[in-house]
């Protein structure tokens, strides 16, 4: 391992939840308002939402506005609209709930426990086995890529950053590139398609990890997660398929134990 290792992310990278109907200006604010309001409870499943003439008086937007704002809640299952019987909620079995506007909307209308131990048992389910198959099949080049993820994470570990937050962010984004290039290592586009779509939302699992360990300002608390990290790597570049999927479920077992603290820290 080289002793200067600069942070270079590879892949995508979300500052934010982006949906795949990319939609902006009245309409997007319409539409992020209405979802909001389903995914929190405004209207429960079976219920019929606000008429739309009520709807633009109340959001001052026009009826067009409204309508459109329907078609592409209803393209994300949460709603269903009928000349006979109204703009009806959708039961949450039939809402899209990987696309990212819903999850989105769910962490903006205070559901970000339950949405967290969604992706926690996704992990738990997920992650060992994705492991278990990157050890036995990764080519040279995504092999490589496992080292220079690993390499970066010690990097932003071990160095001492003044500002707090940046080290964190950095830590954080490190994280998410070591996990995502074990998922490159099996070439699978589903599996890829899938962590990208919910990488942003891992993102804050991860902060509210790093917070329930004790790093709020500096790197406290998390040297059992870098440990717990560090064997999984370890086992891969043994090419122990076994012992690596053992490792990466010690790894998310120990993340659910610490978002589970980390919901009870916010439970008044």
């Amino acid at each position: 391992m080289s002793n200067i290792v600069k942070p270079v992310f590879g892949g995508r990278r979300s500052e934010s939840l982006a949906g795949v109907i990319e939609v902006r200006g009245v309409l997007g604010e319409a539409v992020s308002e209405l979802g909001t309001r389903i995914v929190g409870g405004t209207w429960l499943p079976g219920k019929t939402i606000s008429k739309e003439a009520d709807l633009c008086d109340e959001m001052g937007v026009s009826r067009s506005v409204i309508r459109e704002a329907f078609r592409i809640l209803g393209a994300k299952g949460l709603i269903r609209s009928r000349t006979s019987d109204g703009t009806r909620v959708q039961p949450r079995s039939e809402w899209r709930l990987l696309d990212p506007d819903v999850m989105d909307w769910r962490i903006k209308a205070g559901d970000t426990n339950s949405l967290l131990h969604d992706l926690l048992k996704v992990r738990l389910v997920l992650e060992p086995g994705v492991v278990h198959a990157a050890t036995l099949m990764a080519s040279p080049e995504a092999r490589a890529r496992v080292r220079r993820a690993w390499e970066v994470k010690v990097h932003v570990y071990t160095t001492p950053d003044p500002d707090y937050a940046e080290r964190r962010r950095r830590f954080i984004l490190a994280d998410l590139e070591f996990h995502r290039s074990f998922l490159a290592s099996v070439e699978s586009d589903l599996l890829s398609q899938l962590f990208a779509v919910i990488e942003a939302a891992l993102g804050l699992l991860l902060d509210m990890q790093m917070s329930a360990r004790g790093y709020t300002t500096q790197m406290i608390g998390m040297e059992e997660s870098q440990a717990l990290h560090e064997a999984v790597f370890v086992e891969f570049e043994r090419r122990d398929p076994v012992a690596a999927e053992a490792a990466m479920r010690r790894l998310i077992e120990r993340a659910i134990s610490d978002a589970h603290d980390g919901f009870k820290q916010k439970t008044p």
